[in-house]
């Protein structure tokens, strides 16, 4: 078959020659007859052209040989006087020929490094196609083992019968498993970009309260090495604006921990501010710390993937954190740089466009709940099914939907899933995306074909590295997706949903930082501390607020948890307020 294609490519090239050759004679005949015999080569120049351009080097040949030997010995065909009267004639001849052939060898150079062009971009597109099918599945063999082993941790820390001991070595499963889950993201990002495969999800959203979770996310592991986490307070952003939230979370929770990790004591700070020029506003983001800073030679190569600086003893991680933040930067539309001085600290500096966004654009996020521990009455009984070939990943969503009050049964693949919806008629069905015998698609789709399969819900549970691959499960007839590895509570808001369940949640009692003060508790706090306490309000000396609730902190630590709060998110006159409420009866006495 492809020699046969080659065999009709070459005949359709010679025959263009024999075609154009002859064109390029008739117009000698008309409308250049005036010109006789003078001028022997002026239309067959540009036929040799436009053949060896077509045809290539052989074809470009033919059609110089075919000129050369209708000028030569067909003249009588085409003009009263030969062609060729004289040696200047042959020597224009000659020169003809050698520029014919230079003509066929360059078209035939740039048809060969066109095709080897379209060759390799045919190569480049098939290892992209094969790098995406590469990562999804690692993602989905790496991602499966972890969900299981932070699920069942966290599960399990709640079991009211543990020791100390054993919480605390759940916790370091779980840690250990957070860290592992996050090098693994780091390599998928990282992976995904060389891929192309990483596109921007441009939403409003709170600038206010992205910056007040990181801020809350860090300032621990700051605190565990001795740092102060600063949110600078001549800080002044947009609070609500447009752009890809999740990026932008990633890019500052990336510079943050990096300065955190290379910073031994002081202080790491997080500045923000705004560039306002002819055509855009700019959102300036800056991240300062006193660490062991970046050589000048290193500053060169931060941004580069895998590439990690400093003493040995410090390199921790993939090394992918400081690429993907300028792949993520760059992709947005903003540019990132780095000043720094060994032994006194360092300055990233990222510059992007910010546009702003009005409040009632932004859809501000629910309010923890705590844990569902059932369903409010009054409610239909729903009954579950879980497709699912994983056994781990099997009990643990088993185990969250009936300690919530659900019917709930189990098929391993999509062929027993098939034959169970006849028989069980589940309102809502979590289905696997991989799995072996069916997939998770294919399982769908034959179950959206049967009686009553239209309106039952189902979502997906997939461990795929790739958010795009939603516009295809929702085609397939997916109602929705959950990716692994799932937090309990995406579970239950999915079903929130799809089925309009509600929930009975457990009440947590957590510190919450707009909860009141209490009134007890400041009581209890010497009159010297608390008026420290409003000496450092008024002043706003964050320095002497972090000493004073260091040293709360050993006579009620819940009321320094609370203090710190407010006081990482400058809610001042809340303490001020609770401070001067607990002093007017004293004054009254």
């Amino acid at each position: 078959m492809y020699r046969q294609q080659m065999l009709n490519r070459s005949w359709t090239r010679y025959a263009s020659a024999f075609l154009l050759i002859a064109l390029a004679s008739v117009l000698r005949i008309w409308p250049l007859n005036e010109l006789g015999s003078s001028l022997a080569w002026l239309t067959y120049y540009p036929a040799v052209m436009i053949v060896a351009i077509y045809g290539g080097l052989y074809a470009g040949l033919l059609a110089t040989f075919l000129s050369c030997l209708t000028v030569t010995f067909l003249w009588t065909l085409l003009v009263a006087t030969p062609f060729i009267k004289n040696p200047a004639d042959y020597l224009g001849m000659s020169v003809f020929i050698l520029t014919g052939s230079m003509i066929s060898g360059v078209a035939e150079a740039m048809r060969r490094a066109q095709a080897q062009s379209i060759k390799a971009q045919e190569h480049a597109e098939a290892a992209n196609r094969a790098k995406s099918v590469f990562l999804s599945t690692m993602s989905h063999e790496l991602r499966t083992p972890l969900n299981a082993i932070l699920g069942f941790s966290a599960m399990m820390r709640n079991d009211p019968e543990l020791t100390e001991g054993q919480r605390e070595n759940l916790d370091i499963i779980n840690r250990s498993g957070k860290y592992l889950l996050g090098l693994i993201n780091d390599v998928l990002d990282m992976a995904k970009i060389e891929a192309g495969r990483v596109e921007l999800e441009f939403k409003p959203f709170d600038l206010g309260t992205l910056v007040r979770d990181i801020t809350d996310l860090l300032s621990k592991r700051a605190e565990e090495k001795g740092l102060q986490l600063l949110l600078d307070q001549s800080s002044e952003f947009p609070r609500f604006i447009k752009g890809d939230k999740e990026k932008l979370r990633q890019v500052i929770v990336n510079l943050i921990s990096n300065a955190v990790k290379f910073t031994q004591h002081g202080s790491v700070t997080l500045r923000f501010g705004v560039q306002t020029g002819e055509d855009e506003e700019r959102l300036i983001i800056e991240v300062e710390d006193s660490g062991i800073g970046i050589s000048e030679a290193d500053q060169t190569r931060i941004f580069e993937a895998f590439v990690q600086v400093g003493k040995s003893s410090t390199q921790k991680g993939s090394g992918l954190g400081l690429a993907i933040v300028h792949e993520y930067v760059k992709l947005m539309g903003g540019d990132i740089s780095v000043e720094s001085t060994l032994g006194i600290g360092t300055l990233f500096h990222v510059n992007l466009p910010a546009q702003r966004a009005e409040e009632i654009e932004v859809i501000s996020s629910e309010s923890d709940k705590g844990r569902v521990v059932g369903i409010e009455s009054g409610q239909p009984d729903y009954r579950i099914l879980i497709v699912e070939d994983q056994v781990e990943n099997q009990l643990l969503l088993q185990r969250l939907l009936i300690d919530a009050g659900f019917t709930v049964k189990v098929a391993e693949n999509g062929t027993e899933a098939i034959a169970m919806f006849q028989i069980y008629q589940p309102h809502f069905i979590w289905m696997d995306r991989n799995m072996p015998v069916m997939d998770g698609i294919e399982t769908t789709q034959r179950i959206r074909a049967m009686s009553g399969g239209k309106e039952v819900k189902i979502v997906a549970v997939t461990a795929s590295a790739f958010s795009d691959q939603r516009e295809e499960m929702l085609a397939a007839g997916l109602n929705d997706f959950v990716r692994k590895p799932y937090r309990p509570d995406e579970i239950f808001d999915c079903m929130t949903r799809q089925l309009g369940v509600h929930f009975v949640h457990q009440q947590v009692a957590h510190a919450d930082a707009d909860s009141p003060l209490s009134h007890s508790s400041l009581a209890k706090l010497a009159e010297t501390v608390r008026h420290e306490l409003i000496d450092g309000l008024v002043l706003g000396n964050t320095d002497q607020l972090a000493q004073l609730i260091l040293r709360i902190e050993q006579q009620d630590a819940a009321l320094a948890k609370v203090l710190a709060r407010h006081v990482a998110n400058f809610n001042y006159m809340v303490i001020l307020n609770a401070l001067e409420t607990l002093d007017k009866p004293q004054k009254d006495k």
